[in-house]
């Protein structure tokens, strides 16, 4: 699995204007699902065979279909949430709660590190299947994540890694700039992540592989 090709084409004259824009998008409310949807589609393309970047011509789609990733990464990301909720809810209510709060919400960090572990096969399975059943089968994608384990969590560690880092140096720079140069930095490691992980996902038994076609029309 080579990254170096594919980040040469994302430095494409023809193609670093399409992630771009999205990056620059990315962390803006209701204009991020553009990002997602287009991360989305990314995956699928990448699954389907294709080295390129889908393009923008089908915006309306691509919009719904960030929307519902994102549905599903609040499904995903529901258990954390309410422990969070609930852990601040009890350390703001009174000294006594407070003990309990934060054993609570220090449970809401472990659960939130469980569940995102299994997204990037999860948005995978949404990408390919458009099914939100089949992207919440946990049993079925921790045995497809079995099956490339040293992989997945590499990946997973480095996108993870990476976004740390970007966190605690770009962002710290003034005027807005750091802020816009961390959103643009973040989501191109997640255009990375899609081709690294649609790579891994492909050779499970959980991929079916069968969009091929209509999706290297949008490339």
């Amino acid at each position: 699995m080579e990254l170096y090709p594919f980040i040469q084409f994302t430095l494409n004259s023809r193609f670093i204007k399409r992630w771009l824009v999205a990056g620059l998008i990315f962390f803006i409310p209701f204009l991020d699902f553009f990002s997602i949807g287009y991360l989305s589609r990314t995956i699928r393309t990448m699954m389907a065979g294709g080295m390129g970047l889908p393009t923008w011509e089908k915006k309306g789609e691509i919009w719904i279909e960030g929307l519902k990733q994102v549905f599903l990464f609040i499904l995903y990301e529901a258990v954390p949430f309410f422990l969070f909720s609930f852990g601040f809810f009890l350390t703001a209510l009174h000294p006594f709660t407070a003990f309990f709060g934060r054993i609570i919400t220090f449970l809401g960090f472990i659960a939130m590190f469980i569940f995102s572990f299994f997204m990037p096969f999860a948005f995978a399975v949404f990408a390919e299947e458009m099914d939100f059943k089949k992207a919440l089968e946990f049993e079925n994608i921790l045995k497809a994540i079995k099956e490339v384990l040293i992989q997945y969590i590499a990946g997973y560690i480095g996108i993870m890694f990476l976004i740390g880092f970007f966190y605690l140096t770009v962002l710290r720079i003034p005027y807005l700039i750091g802020f816009v140069m961390f959103s643009i930095l973040t989501y191109y490691i997640l255009i990375l992540g899609a081709y690294y992980f649609a790579q891994l996902f492909i050779r499970t038994s959980l991929s079916t592989v069968k969009i091929t076609e209509d999706v290297l029309k949008d490339i």
